[in-house]
């Protein structure tokens, strides 16, 4: 039978703010190439769109759902582990397939969830190894050319590399992949999320929901 996941983790905690913070696992999932392999062969990818400029715009990574008995092994072992950890239920995954340098994500919150006061989102990285920034939310959501960067975090996770993200991360900071120029190999991000529904509803438009107008 194969384990999926170091015995012992180390777990760092950075401590972002009063109230945010993020822990970082190195090497969590122990045969990382493996996962990465079978999920790239096996999971079923699509492509989304996001409605962004008063348009639909098809996504240019890929996604993936696994839930129940469908998950694999070395995301079930993941999840049990953060369960045990922090005490909190996830509805499933959601996997997302970089597939090359180009493809990135801009800073961003998950505000998917609604309430952003207290969540937990964890990141697992399989695949190659990218920056992934974090910096505290001042409104500057797009990369500049002149932009230096100063107030950013980089904790580029390896493969089998875990990132959580805590309190209230998700309304105090954003969160970024940004693209590279060197050539990389794919890269595929499982994401688990929970909110404590506490706090005021987060208002802000988000990507995914379209304007409707009343007439």
């Amino acid at each position: 039978m194969t384990t999926w996941i170091h015995p012992a983790p180390e777990v760092e905690r950075v401590q972002l703010d009063a109230r945010s913070w993020v822990d970082v696992v190195r090497g969590l999932v122990v045969d990382a190439d493996r996962a990465h392999h079978d999920l790239l062969a096996g999971a079923r990818w699509r492509q989304g769109s996001s409605f962004r400029y008063e348009r639909w715009v098809d996504d240019t990574r890929l996604s993936a759902n696994q839930t129940g008995e469908r998950r694999h092994p070395a995301l079930a072992a993941v999840e049990t582990w953060l369960v045990r950890r922090y005490r909190v239920r996830f509805s499933g995954v959601v996997l997302t397939q970089y597939r090359h340098e180009r493809e990135a994500l801009g800073f961003h919150r998950d505000t998917g969830m609604t309430w952003l006061d207290d969540t937990v989102v964890a990141v697992l990285s399989l695949g190659a190894q990218r920056p992934w920034y974090l910096r505290p939310d001042t409104g500057r959501q797009r990369f500049t050319e002149d932009d230096d960067l100063r107030d950013v975090i980089d904790v580029s996770p390896a493969g089998g590399d875990l990132l959580v993200m805590g309190g209230a991360c998700q309304k105090e900071w954003l969160h970024a992949v940004p693209p590279v120029a060197e050539a990389v190999g794919c890269r595929i991000s499982a994401q688990w999320r929970w909110t404590s529904r506490r706090g005021e509803p987060d208002q802000s438009l988000r990507h995914r929901d379209a304007w409707r107008f009343s007439r």
